[in-house]
């Protein structure tokens, strides 16, 4: 009797797919049309499939990229649907990740082979089991449709992207004459903001009170302190630097809740990996070169991982900062669009 769906990694290569049965550890090959056949040995109705979501994006004129035709991929959800088979998208810029760490069991998978990236993906979603429930359900769409679905995305990080350049440029108004109603919105309410926020928020973000912790320092109160790059870049999620008014989504006029923020502004999803200046100022400074935590999942680092209990480091480190990220902003977005506060 069958206790629990099994699951099986697909590469599509040039000219066969490859597979990895999770439960069995085979490895074997099999013709594209096998594959949209489902024709995969041993598996069975109601088994998961996880393939990088580039391979199953539709072939567009000439491209080589992809295998198959819109017509095709249509074919291929109908058949899984009727067998119950879930087929979900692994992000492809993390299998480079995956196999570092599955290099860190057996050093040979290090090198990129199709072989490789099935069992070093398997072997990430197995130790990361929370993972697999942040995979895409494979949707079949033509290269049309999907940059329809998520054009609204790249021009709301565009114009995030200008204005946070535009203030860059202007050293955010920090000790200058330069404002904005970002700026001023800062000057007015940081006192306000850094009451609200708990203790373990407030020490994240850098808020230091003067001693008796009645007010913040002065640096802050008067807008000279460095650490206000980073909350101007928050607020400016929240407000729009040329309107004054709440930011608001291009696709429904409405101001963002997290969900969106996190994935648009914030570019925390595997899904999109060049998430704009905002992203990566998050990302790369605050969240990685302000954690304690100073493992590195590079390879030339002479931090570099050694054991899988460093990428669990690595990873609980992330969530927390995230989870600080998403304390702050929620508390600004009360204050700007609930609360009217600007």
């Amino acid at each position: 009797m069958k206790v629990r769906p099994n699951m099986f990694v697909v590469d599509i290569g040039k000219k066969m797919t490859h597979y990895y049965n999770t439960n069995t550890k085979e490895y074997g090959k099999i013709e594209h049309s096998d594959f949209l056949g489902l024709n995969i040995p041993s598996i069975l109705n109601g088994d998961i499939i996880v393939v990088e979501a580039a391979h199953l994006m539709s072939q567009e004129e000439n491209s080589l990229a992809q295998a198959f035709k819109i017509d095709e991929l249509y074919q291929l959800r109908n058949l899984a649907d009727s067998k119950d088979i879930s087929i979900r998208l692994f992000p492809q810029k993390v299998t480079p990740k995956a196999r570092k760490i599955a290099s860190l069991r057996d050093e040979e998978l290090l090198e990129k082979t199709d072989e490789n990236d099935v069992k070093s993906i398997a072997y990430y979603l197995q130790e990361f089991s929370n993972v697999f429930s942040t995979l895409k359900e494979f949707v079949p769409c033509t290269l049309e449709e999907h940059e329809s679905k998520v054009s609204h995305i790249y021009d709301d990080r565009d114009t995030l992207t200008e204005q946070s350049n535009a203030a860059r440029n202007e050293g955010y108004g920090i000790k200058t004459d330069y404002s904005d109603p970002v700026k001023e919105w800062i000057k007015n309410y940081i006192n306000v903001l850094a009451f609200r926020l708990d203790n373990e928020t407030r020490e994240w973000v850098g808020l230091e009170y003067k001693k008796g912790g009645s007010a913040l320092l002065e640096s802050f109160q008067k807008y000279t302190n460095g650490k206000l790059k980073f909350i101007y870049g928050i607020v400016l999620t929240v407000l729009d630097s040329e309107t004054g008014k709440p930011r608001v989504r291009s696709d429904n006029g409405l101001p963002p809740y997290w969900k969106y923020a996190k994935q648009v502004y914030f570019g925390l999803t595997p899904y999109h990996m060049h998430a704009g200046v905002t992203a990566s100022n998050y990302k790369y400074h605050k969240r990685k070169a302000g954690s304690s935590c100073k493992k590195s999942m590079s390879l030339e680092s002479k931090n570099t991982i050694k054991s899988i209990d460093d990428v669990f480091e690595i990873r609980e480190s992330m969530k927390y900062s995230d989870k600080q990220l998403r304390n702050l902003w929620r508390e600004v977005r009360k204050m700007i669009v609930e609360e009217g506060l600007r």
